[in-house]
């Protein structure tokens, strides 16, 4: 915020009667009345007058220390007062036991009340600062589009007056056209308005709002009647009722997403694979089968996509640097549709006529979790009826959602359940439970204020899909998780604050999909992992040097894994190349593998002659020799594995490609990226000849030293097909596009 705005009566060591007698003092003149505006006028001004209050009103309540979870990088020691002093709460002895639980649960809940309250005026100063930011973008946009349309009106003047716009005015229109179109996309849409003086409140009638105006964002699905009426709305029926029953519910998951919104591929068959309408398993029914590569979950979603695409419903994202498109997106006419017919199904339940998306329970049982809903009464276990019969719960655009594992407490059950005391409490309905982020970058920021509430996972007993991704302050997950017994999909990408997986993750017996990449606080993986047999995607395994081999999972017992199909790896240990290679060229089913060198941590060894451990090793030396397989420290591996598709090499910490990494010898391999290698300087030997490679696409990135032109690419890579070539300033003479992209022309 602009500190010119900031009205005087709001520096900092003044109380808050100070502030709020500076504040209603008229006889002064602020800077904003300077300007010709009320003291009330800037929205930052009031927020940090009420920021300074809360300030105050926090000091005086501080958090007790079991009620603060913060960050390892940000722990305090117990039983310190938030303020930094040393004096006891003024809260009557919170840290002593009291009799009257009433005063102490008050006193508890306005503790909790005041940091949730602060928290939430420093997210709407955020959200007005990025409004003026528009507000100045859109000024500049459009100031800018003035001389292009002044200079077009010359030319009509000074011509005849029945004379036809040319291609190019028309071109110089349309590019003016879609500037303007995508301002208007990025200002909210905001009702007019009342011209009486009632005001919002008064103006439907509804008397639930307290006596405050109703803002609200209504979107074009907002009016039935009108939406109706437009040709797009009946093409878009037309095509709905064309498709085939799954892939409608398909199609209708687009209604949750904001329209124009880049809707990540991956993330959509995670959904469609948890809530059964997707096969997800590629292993051959019957032994000895082969499965088609188009009946893979991945190809199918690809294959549905492509088809919403070639019918208009949705579009693909470009990409230069892609070969094929991973995000989709919805226009604003089609998206509007999609919400009504959703809708009209009861399938889900965000949009209301006249007001702001809200957090609702639909009759097909579907839950979304839109902003603020964390405020609202629904997010209560108690006000959230029959929450047994919740089959989704899918997090939109919440940003505080761990409220929702109260739902699924064991107190929160039927009327049936609570006459049957023994029976344990679960909840077999719930199939997807998705709190995490679902775009790609991370622009909304989630947090999970108690995580001590995990352990109510252990009722969601036939959860198919749970996804974290992106949410801070998860240390660790609780051992409740391990109840999940036909839990398909983990998703643990970017939980920053994750240090480790639950030690008995073998009893997730069905887990299919595990992403832990971007856990950058994990450095060793439970020996367990290897023991899930219908384990087939693996992101984010870290190789470290932690020497306790009765816990840590290596590289190479993933060979006990006999359905993976996708790897990646985080290496934080000082191992070479030919090593890695060794312990995974008998990997049968691997298609995908990713390898990143990164940083070496340090562990303190164990210590192998301690207690039990000592006393096992005694007992098994004899069985344990024939096992230690010391011929693969030192011999290069013989082949890659034999069904590898794709291969991604980052940060790649030798000078030259080993023999048996060279072109020629990648068999099969159809995608090679390298991305970064400072040390890196060539392929191998130059050849005379074509190799027998198969790799048709190849990413080049970061790769200042790796020298070669564009002829011996093309022996190097005959059937190359396409090339992406970045920061490579010694790749020469490659007939690249500006942005360093070439493809074959069919």
């Amino acid at each position: 915020m602009a500190s010119g705005n900031t009205a005087p009566g709001t520096e900092t060591g003044q109380n808050a009667e100070e502030v709020e007698k500076k504040a209603g003092d008229d006889s002064g003149v602020s800077s904003t009345q300077e300007v010709g505006k009320k003291p009330g006028d800037e929205p930052e001004t009031s927020i940090g007058k009420i920021l300074k209050i809360v300030t105050k009103l926090d000091n005086r309540f501080p958090q007790q220390p079991e009620q603060q979870r913060m960050s390892r990088s940000e722990t305090a020691p117990a039983r310190t007062n938030p303020s930094g002093s040393n004096q006891q709460p003024t809260t009557g002895g919170l840290e002593k036991q009291q009799s009257d639980t009433t005063g102490f649960a008050s006193v508890r809940q306005t503790e909790h009340a005041i940091p949730k309250l602060k928290r939430n005026l420093r997210l709407l100063e955020e959200d007005v600062s990025k409004l003026q930011d528009l507000n100045i973008e859109v000024a500049e946009e459009v100031r800018r589009q003035i001389r292009p349309l002044e200079n077009l009106l010359n030319q009509v003047e000074v011509g005849s007056t029945n004379k036809p716009l040319t291609e190019g005015n028309k071109n110089d229109l349309e590019k003016v056209n879609k500037k303007i179109f995508n301002l208007m996309c990025q200002v909210p849409l905001l009702p007019n308005k009342p011209k009486n003086k009632r005001g919002f409140d008064d103006d439907d009638g509804n008397g639930d709002n307290h006596g405050k105006p109703i803002v609200c964002l209504p979107g074009i699905h907002a009016n039935e009647e009108e939406l109706k009426r437009l040709a797009v709305f009946r093409d878009v029926q037309t095509k709905f009722e064309q498709l085939d029953g799954d892939k409608k519910i398909y199609l209708l998951t687009f209604a949750v997403f904001p329209e124009n919104q880049e809707v990540n591929r991956t993330m959509l068959m995670y959904w469609w694979i948890g809530e059964g309408i997707l096969d997800y398993r590629v292993t051959p029914p019957k032994k000895g089968m082969v499965l088609a590569d188009e009946d893979k979950p991945e190809n199918v979603v690809k294959k549905v996509l492509k088809e919403f695409a070639d019918m208009k419903l949705i579009e693909p994202v470009k990409n230069k640097r892609k070969v094929e498109p991973s995000s989709y997106k919805m226009t604003p006419f089609v998206h509007a549709s999609l919400v009504r017919i959703s809708m009209e199904m009861k399938l889900f339940n965000i949009y209301q006529k006249g007001k702001k998306p809200t957090m609702q329970k639909s009759e097909l049982n579907k839950v979304c979790l839109v902003e603020a809903s964390s405020s609202q009464p629904e997010a209560k276990a108690n006000k959230m009826l029959y929450a047994n019969q919740i089959e989704t719960v899918f997090n939109v655009s919440e940003r505080f959602p761990d409220f929702t594992f109260k739902w699924f407490s064991k107190d929160q059950t039927s009327g049936k359940r609570k006459l049957n005391r023994l029976s344990p409490t679960t909840y077999k309905e719930l199939k997807v439970f998705y709190l995490g982020r679902w775009e790609r970058t991370a622009k909304r920021h989630i947090e999970v204020e108690n995580a001590e509430l995990m352990k109510n996972l252990k009722h969601m007993t036939k959860l198919k899909l749970l996804s974290f991704q992106g949410i801070s302050r998860i240390e660790r997950l609780d051992d409740a998780v391990c109840k999940l017994h036909d839990l398909i999909i983990l998703d643990l990408r970017a939980c920053y604050n994750l240090e480790k997986l639950p030690d008995k993750i073998d009893s997730l017996k069905a887990l299919t999909y595990l992403d832990i990449t971007d856990c950058y606080m994990i450095d060793r993986i439970p020996k367990r992992l290897s023991w899930l047999d219908n384990l087939e995607v693996l992101k984010g395994f870290v190789v470290s040097d932690a020497t306790d081999e009765e816990t840590v999972c290596t590289l190479a017992e993933l060979e006990h894994l006999k359905n993976l199909r996708k790897l990646s790896i985080s290496i934080n240990k000082d191992v070479s190349v030919s090593k890695l290679f060794v312990d995974i060229e008998n990997f049968d089913r691997l298609e995908k593998l990713k390898m990143a060198w990164g940083g070496i941590n340090v562990h303190k060894p164990a210590d192998p002659n301690s207690g039990f451990k000592k006393i096992l090793r005694q007992i098994t030396f004899q069985e344990l020799q024939p096992v230690k397989k010391v011929p693969k420290l030192d011999r290069d591996p013989v082949h890659l594995p034999l069904k590898l598709k794709k291969l991604d090499l980052q940060c790649f910490p030798i000078s030259d490609l080993p023999s048996w990494l060279q072109p020629n010898m990648l068999g099969g391999l159809e995608k090679l990226y390298i991305k970064g290698g400072t040390n890196l300087t060539g392929f191998g030997k130059q050849p005379k000849k074509e190799t027998a490679c198969q790799v048709k696409v190849l990413r080049l990135k970061f790769l200042p030293r790796l020298k070669v032109e564009w002829r011996d690419l093309q022996l190097y890579f005959p059937r190359l097909e396409f090339l992406d070539k970045y920061q490579c300033p010694q790749v020469s003479f490659c007939p690249t596009d500006g942005i360093g992209i070439w493809r074959k022309k069919d």
